[in-house]
């Protein structure tokens, strides 16, 4: 007895010093430093969006957003409300905010310079989104994405000569610009005119100005109205689907019959536009591919790790016509 008794208290001393030597490796373990996980730090885009005149421009900002999202780049996205001058105040926020690269799609083609010098000299490229901006600012971007106004011009004119390859006389045309000053409305009429060149029949008589509104489009067809017979008018080439949707509004509602009393061109291709090509209120539909998202945030990629990348990318077009079979399974995502 006496020895099991030995055994017993020898067993528990053990125990005893087991627990307090785990209590002792626990309290060691707990106060030593701990490791900080090794984090590579999140590239910072900064992106001034022009403004939100349009479902197409709210389709590329999302398109760009969307890009950035899988890329896993943060975006500090600032609505520029058709503003330069708020522009030119949101690249310069970005500057300061020491950002890896700005993405801006211009208002105008002219008066960057200023600040676009001070986001090279801060060392952080910029890439220009769906517009350009003139030929002698140029060098102070590194890259841009554009949609190919030129192009979309020529596929436009390209339809007009189709549709009046057969008629004799004079054909008189109004053309609706977007903003005043911006590389889409100056590159979708040198393409439309450069490509009617050498076809006398072919005369672009009034130019007016719809800022690309469904509003303005409407409001400008009005007031030409009053200046001018429309029934004397073959064609109407609008820069785009909302200002088409515009002057659609005002001409229904006279006795001018769209589509096939007067030649409606429109360009973007939006749903809307599409349905009314299916309608029969608008001929052709030029498409002005608003997803710019990919190919700015592989270009951004191929800059931030200085792998070779091209000055300029374009994005293809497709056109869609009352020539074509197949319009009644076009889908669109704006």
């Amino acid at each position: 007895d006496s020895t099991d008794t030995l055994m017993e208290g020898y067993n528990m001393k053990w125990t005893r010093l087991a627990g307090v030597a785990a209590f002792v490796l626990l309290f060691c373990a707990a106060c030593q430093p701990k490791q900080k996980k090794e984090t590579t730090p999140a590239i910072v885009i900064g992106f001034s969006q022009l403004g939100q005149e349009s479902s197409w421009r709210q389709r590329n900002t999302d398109s760009v957003l969307e890009a950035a999202a899988d890329a896993r780049y943060r975006v500090l996205y600032r609505n520029g409300d058709a503003s330069q001058e708020q522009q030119i105040k949101q690249v310069r926020s970005f500057i300061i905010s020491r950002v890896d690269a700005i993405v801006l799609a211009p208002i105008v083609e002219t008066g960057w310079s200023t600040v676009l010098a001070e986001a090279k000299k801060a060392g952080i490229p910029v890439i220009l989104n769906d517009r350009n901006i003139a030929a002698n600012e140029r060098r102070y971007i590194t890259s841009g994405v554009y949609t190919d106004a030129v192009g979309e011009g020529k596929k436009a004119a390209a339809f007009i000569k189709k549709k009046f390859a057969d008629h004799t006389g004079p054909v008189r045309m109004v053309q609706i610009y977007g903003n005043k000053d911006s590389s889409v409305s100056a590159g979708r009429s040198q393409g439309f005119t450069q490509a009617l060149a050498g076809d006398s029949r072919f005369q672009t008589v009034v130019v007016r100005y719809g800022d690309f509104m469904i509003s303005k489009g409407e409001e400008v067809i009005r007031q030409l109205a009053k200046e001018i017979d429309l029934k004397n008018i073959d064609v109407i080439f609008s820069h785009n689907d909302d200002m088409t949707l515009g002057i659609l509004k005002y001409l229904k509602a006279t006795a001018i019959r769209p589509g096939k009393d007067i030649v409606i061109v429109s360009i973007d291709a939006t749903q809307k536009g599409i349905d009314a090509l299916r309608r029969g209120e608008i001929n052709a539909d030029i498409e002005c591919n608003p997803e710019t998202g990919a190919k700015v945030m592989n270009l951004i990629n191929l800059i931030l790790n200085k792998r070779q990348f091209e000055p300029a990318y374009y994005l293809e077009d497709k056109v869609f016509s009352e020539f074509d079979s197949n319009l009644s399974s076009v889908q669109r995502k704006y």
